[in-house]
């Protein structure tokens, strides 16, 4: 069974191809031309210019009934015609989403139909198509002869255009979402992956530490600054937005007026499989401009380090300018976070700066600067 794949893991999903799209959307053009050829030779509406004389004499005699029932005939229509094309480019995708059935939808394939011709607001979209097919319908019947004339005439550049726009569409990606929609569809649904990375600092790491921060620091040599107020029981994450951290891993060589002093006792807590895995923290020492030294819990955000890694790495599709809309998004999201959870945002304080110009911002004076903000 699938299930039983990959030691129950089931089924790993394939790349989607574009081979079926490309191959179904040809078919689908080349059966509404056929359409329009065939619109062309049966349908015969009245010669070009008893027609033309009948339109002009419509048009010079139309009251205002008129334009109005011509008005609500060409906009279903034209309602229904970008319907259907719609719907002509999901049956292209479905083409290809059926070859994925078993991996991605436990082959069904009504849950294949269902995620290609899934809309948001599919309640909205069908009332307006049946009221689109009832008004075309009424005024076909009741309104002006000359309206059913614009099917015969027009009807096969509308099946045309529908077969030139579903070939468009396919071969040259203009249904591809821009980078705005992409952008906004990623923050709607929290599908960025600095959202992912947060969420997993967060539940994997600081929800473990931050609780039990104070109590650490209690067991330590560290308790009698704590409660002299010159070392606070908060953990101040730096977030460098050009996502570098240097190889050395201590704050105290990248920024001058930091110093490291010590570590904290590592706190144990049974995880993942690991008997007492340690959590450490490192406690760095903050001079002032007249020498007055203070102490805080200090490190950085490791996340970051994917997101330069990954901008560094071609194949994972990040670019300079993403990795840089990323960490703004992680900042972003980590503060939400923590803000809903009280027990950590108190003692959480997160530190973002530039990562390049140490001279221009020094890390001294952010971390100097949140501390007194804090006391």
């Amino acid at each position: 069974m699938a299930s039983e794949e990959n030691n129950g893991f089931g089924p790993i999903p394939r790349r989607r191809g574009s081979a079926w799209v490309k191959g179904t959307s040809i078919v689908f053009a080349v059966l509404l031309l056929m359409l329009a050829v065939i619109n062309k030779s049966y349908c015969t509406p009245d010669s070009l210019e008893e027609w033309s004389e009948r339109q002009m004499k419509f048009l010079l005699s139309e009251n205002e009934t008129a334009m109005m029932s011509r008005f609500l005939f060409i906009c279903p229509v034209a309602v229904i015609t970008l319907i259907l094309s719609e719907a002509i480019r999901r049956l292209c995708l479905l083409m290809e989403e059926r070859r994925h059935r078993r991996e991605r939808y436990d082959g069904k394939l009504t849950k294949v139909i269902k995620a290609t011709f899934g809309v948001r607001h599919y309640q909205s979209l069908l009332v307006i198509t049946i009221i689109a097919i009832i008004c075309v319908v009424v005024l076909w019947v009741y309104a002006s002869p000359l309206l059913s004339q614009y099917f015969c005439r027009y009807g096969d550049l509308i099946l045309a255009n529908m077969a030139v726009a579903c070939l468009i569409n396919v071969f040259f990606s203009l249904k591809t979402l821009s980078d705005v929609e992409i952008s906004e569809l990623s923050e709607k649904d929290n599908l960025n992956v600095a959202h992912g990375l947060a969420w997993s600092y967060y539940l994997g790491y600081l929800k473990i530490i931050l609780p039990e921060l104070e109590n650490t620091i209690a067991k330590s040599k560290w308790n009698d600054k704590m409660k002299g107020g010159r070392l606070l029981a908060k953990l101040f994450i730096v977030i460098p937005e050009s996502c570098d951290i240097p190889g050395s891993d201590n704050l105290g060589e990248d920024y001058p007026g930091v110093k490291y002093e010590d570590k904290l006792p590592p706190f144990e807590v049974d995880r993942a499989g690991v008997k007492k895995r340690p959590y450490i923290n490192s406690v760095y020492q903050v001079t002032d401009d007249i020498g007055f030294a203070y102490y805080c819990i200090l490190e950085y955000a490791t996340p970051v380090v994917s997101l330069r890694q990954m901008s560094n790495i071609p194949e994972a599709g990040l670019s300079a300018q993403d990795r840089h809309r990323q960490v703004q998004i992680f900042m972003r999201t980590l503060q939400e976070i923590l803000d809903r959870n009280p027990t950590c945002s108190k003692r959480c304080v997160l530190v973002p700066i530039s990562g390049e110009d140490y001279e221009r911002c020094p890390l001294a004076d952010v971390i100097l600067k949140d501390i007194k903000q804090v006391k």
